[in-house]
Formats: structure tokens, C-alpha cells, sequence
């Protein structure tokens, strides 16, 4: 039975519906989630050195409020230059976010994150063309430098809901649920990786395997290696949190091991 290799740059984005699928799906897997987490397990420290369990929670409250009160994202933006000097603002601003609700008693935590978040769909689902077509300057993040509000919120924001629930998981060693739409999300993965400024341009051909899996051609031109590795375990790799992936070289150049191993993309 052959494979289907798909080219990442003619992978279609998501549109505002397939979107809200996934970020409906994500919010439910985390509500789920968070109901098992308890006592000390909140304290456990994550990939996300910064952060234990309980400041992720916090920083994914603070991505809701964002949404729900936009002006609040200049403001925190004012505080991570002042409390963070030699941060880049990105991950100042997320760290924000997180201190906003440290210490948080775990019942109130959760509670917060269903209001918040159920809030923050209602108003993404209403935005209209015009505000979702809004610019969003971020700095410090090569090929991120200005974003579309709507690539932001149906994107992103359900991309970094999935990541940090597999962060949370590892921390807390339990089995990670990729969700029904994984491939679909790292599908989305690939074109930004091909679409931007972060695959370095050699040709393979990459297969993921596991949850979420696929086989996708990066670059352009003849293929000069397949790679394969898994699927997960890759966008751990690519998002900066594994610098150490088992990559196997199926067939052609060790370059192709080498660009698969050496890609990064902020998410």
C-alpha cells in the first residue's frame, strides 16, 4: 500500500470552523485534565523550566484574558519590560501571565480557566473579518514579527493548549491523549515550518509516526533523504523543548537526519 507525501507549502490553513474544532477539543481534553491533578502534583516542575503545573494553568489563563480584554496585552507588555529586562518580550509577557495567577488556590484555578476560557471562544468566534485581519506586532521572533489577530487565535492559541497539555503530562508521567484532530494540528506544523523563514530549505521526505502521524515533503526539488521519527515527540523538538529526538534516516543523505534534528520554530 503506498503512502501519501504530502507537500507542506499546499497544505490548506485551517479555516475559522476547523479551528474552532480543535480549540473546542483542546479546552475539553484540559478540563478533563485538570480535574485529575491533585496536592503536591500541582508543584511538579515541566519541561518549561520557569514553570511548575500549576504556573502552565496560570499562563493559559492569562492567553484567555488576553483575548477576552485586549488591552491587557500592552499593559502586561509594560510590566515584562520592567520585570524582565533581559527576557526577550514574548516570553516575558508569558511569564507575566503566569506570575498574574500564582498561588491560586487549585479549585479557583480551574474554575478560572473554564470561565475564562469559554469566554474567550465566545469572543473569538464573534471577532468580525475586519479585526481578524489586524496585524499583531511580536518581538524578537524571526518570521513571527507581525501576525494576523486570526492566525493568532485559530492557530496558535490551540497549538499551544495541545503543547503545554503534553507538558503538563510528562511532568506528571502520565500517557499523553493527542486528541482526534493531531494530525491536523501538526499538519499545520509543517506549513508554517515550509511557509516561513524556519525549514532551512534541504528537500527530504519526513514521515511521523504514532498519534497525530504523516508523511510530508519539505523543500523544494528531488528529496535527497526520507527521515522518519515520532510524530509528538517531534514537535517537542521543534517548539525548543527536545534537542535530542530519535530521528531514523529511512533512506539517502545523513544531511536529511540533520535538517530534521536542527529545525526550530517558536511555539
Amino acid at each position: 500500500m503506498s503512502t501519501t507525501v504530502l507537500a507542506a507549502r499546499e497544505i490548506a490553513r485551517a479555516d475559522r470552523a476547523t479551528a474552532r474544532r480543535h480549540r473546542d477539543a483542546e479546552i475539553q481534553a484540559w478540563q478533563d485534565l485538570l480535574a485529575t491533578i491533585d496536592g503536591t502534583e500541582w508543584q511538579r516542575r515541566t519541561v518549561c523550566t520557569e514553570w511548575d503545573v500549576a504556573d502552565i494553568v496560570g499562563h493559559l489563563c492569562g492567553q484567555a484574558e488576553d483575548v477576552n480584554k485586549p488591552w491587557s496585552f500592552p499593559l502586561r507588555d509594560r510590566r515584562a519590560r520592567r520585570v524582565y529586562p533581559t527576557v526577550g518580550l514574548l516570553d516575558a509577557h508569558m511569564l507575566i501571565q503566569a506570575d498574574d495567577h500564582r498561588g491560586t488556590p487549585p479549585d479557583v484555578l480551574r474554575g478560572r480557566f473554564d470561565r475564562l476560557w469559554a469566554k474567550a471562544t465566545r469572543t473569538i468566534s464573534r471577532n468580525p473579518a475586519l479585526i481578524r485581519k489586524l496585524q499583531v506586532k511580536v518581538e524578537g521572533i524571526p518570521g513571527f514579527d507581525k501576525l494576523a489577530l486570526g492566525y493568532i487565535q485559530d492557530i496558535l492559541l490551540a497549538r499551544d493548549l495541545w503543547m503545554h497539555r503534553d507538558d503538563v503530562c510528562q511532568a506528571l508521567g502520565r500517557e499523553f491523549d493527542a486528541g482526534p484532530y493531531a494530525g491536523e494540528l501538526i499538519a499545520q506544523v509543517m506549513l508554517d515550518l515550509e511557509d516561513g523563514p524556519f525549514w532551512k530549505g534541504t528537500p527530504i521526505v519526513l514521515t511521523l509516526t504514532g498519534a497525530g502521524g504523516g508523511t510530508y515533503r519539505l523543500g523544494q526539488g528531488d528529496p535527497i533523504a526520507t527521515v522518519s521519527t515520532d510524530a509528538v515527540g517531534y514537535m517537542r523538538t521543534v517548539s525548543g523543548r527536545d534537542d535530542q529526538p530519535d530521528v531514523v534516516l529511512v533512506d539517502g543523505e545523513p544531511a536529511g537526519v540533520e535538517a530534521v534534528t536542527g529545525c526550530r520554530m517558536p511555539f
